[in-house]
């Protein structure tokens, strides 16, 4: 007979806790998925454009389109992640990514781009990619929490820096439609390999958060490896989270929060060209907005370990409206340099807001919890970047979107100053 492994066999001192692989495995496929499937399709812009004959608000609709798509499939993916684990999303959501992403390579229309980009590449990624990864890192780590979300969501900016200028230079020899191509077929390949080595939870292999051991009395389930997920009392059911002030000023914070950078990213370039940058150099400040996000996001990761996350929030979102202010009345490369710096500061301290709600609500329903918000933020990813766009076709300037988005920055940060620890 047998003998199955036992967790101390697993865990041991000299064995490497595998949730450390779970996360390189999920680093990864956000490094180079995310980056190029999400903020990469950016530098397709105007190739699609002028091949498609479609507008700028057109065009920032289908990526608006692709969010609210995603965001809701995100509430469903989320659900059953914390019910069965987010292992058995990530391969058929993320194929059902790739496979969406690599069909734009033959569009011939603007519906066409709309049912593959924003209809079956958006759905994938809402069901197996973000925020699915999120939802298992956050299974496997309590006490090193801050540490592993910020790598993680530290990844997905630097895919974002790295394929975005990478992607403009081979959009620039190949062509828009065979990168796209190669590009779906490359990341379905890698989804496939982080599917084989990422677990759902610890509970799954015998193991604990953080590598604990489990104690005697906590055998496991049905003479293998496995044993009953861990909770404690700040682990929150779904119902009791929603039921807190704290969770609903969070929505409302990461909703306005994520509008506000949907409307600045999607239309960075066409924004930067307005101002006086020419259209090559604009993409290059597109990439050097997420190269200045990787060490912010990760600085503020770590700062989150003594200072409570809200302050930090509401600072970055201040530097935010503050950034895109000042946009507004320059010009040329200082007018840029404010942009970059308010989309940094408004992505940087993106993980503190997904780190919050791990920290308020614990791993009970964190991929429920999270499903719920990116519905509501789904809405304003939907709205604000068209709106933006039709702003610009109408009056041939930003002006008007520049004043809403600082608007919607400031209140972001004053919600999420709001939102304290339930029962802290």
């Amino acid at each position: 007979m047998t003998e199955q492994p036992t967790p101390k066999a697993i865990g041991g001192r000299r064995s490497i806790y595998y949730g450390w692989w779970v996360l390189a495995a999920a680093g990864g496929l956000g490094f180079l998925g995310f980056g190029a499937l999400i903020p990469g399709f950016l530098v397709f812009a105007t190739p699609i454009k002028g091949e498609l004959g479609i507008s700028s608000a057109q065009f920032a609709f289908v990526v608006g389109a692709a969010w609210a798509v995603g965001n809701v499939a995100s509430l469903g993916g989320g659900w059953l992640a914390d019910r069965y684990g987010g292992r058995m999303l990530v391969l058929p959501g993320g194929l059902l990514c790739c496979l969406g992403f690599a069909a734009v390579a033959g569009v011939g229309s603007y519906w066409q781009l709309l049912l593959l980009y924003s209809g079956v590449a958006a759905l994938g990624r809402g069901i197996g990619v973000v925020p699915n990864l999120m939802t298992i890192v956050n299974q496997w780590f309590v006490r090193r929490k801050a540490l592993t979300m910020t790598l993680l969501n530290t990844a997905f900016a630097g895919g974002a820096a790295i394929m975005v200028p990478l992607l403009a230079y081979c959009e620039g020899m190949f062509g828009w439609r065979t990168v796209i191509l190669w590009t779906g077929g490359f990341v379905a390949v890698l989804t496939a390999l982080a599917a084989a080595v990422i677990r759902s939870r610890p509970e799954d292999m015998g193991l604990l958060p953080d590598g604990e051991r489990p104690t005697a009395g906590r055998a496991p389930l049905g003479g293998g490896r496995r044993i009953d997920p861990l909770y404690s009392e700040s682990d929150f059911t779904l119902r009791q989270a929603v039921a807190t002030p704290a969770f609903w000023l969070m929505t409302t914070a990461v909703t306005l929060r994520i509008a506000a950078a949907d409307a600045l990213v999607i239309n960075q370039i066409p924004m930067l060209v307005w101002k006086g940058i020419p259209e090559e150099r604009a993409a290059f400040f597109l990439s050097a907005t997420f190269l200045v996000i990787i060490p912010l996001r990760f600085a503020m990761g770590l700062g989150a370990m003594v200072i409570p996350s809200r302050w930090l929030l509401f600072g970055g979102m201040t530097v935010g409206a503050v950034s895109v202010s000042l946009f507004m009345v320059l010009s040329g490369y200082p007018a840029a340099a404010m942009f970059v710096l308010s989309v940094a500061a408004t992505e940087g301290i993106a993980t503190l807001g997904w780190l919050a709600v791990g920290e308020y609500f614990g791993r009970r329903s964190f991929g429920s919890l999270v499903g719920i918000m990116t519905v509501s933020f789904g809405v304003g990813s939907l709205v604000a970047p068209v709106a933006a766009g039709w702003v610009f076709d109408r009056t041939g300037e930003y002006g008007i979107a520049l004043v809403a988005a600082a608007a919607m920055q400031l209140g972001s940060g004053v919600c999420y100053l709001m939102a304290r620890r339930p029962g802290g």
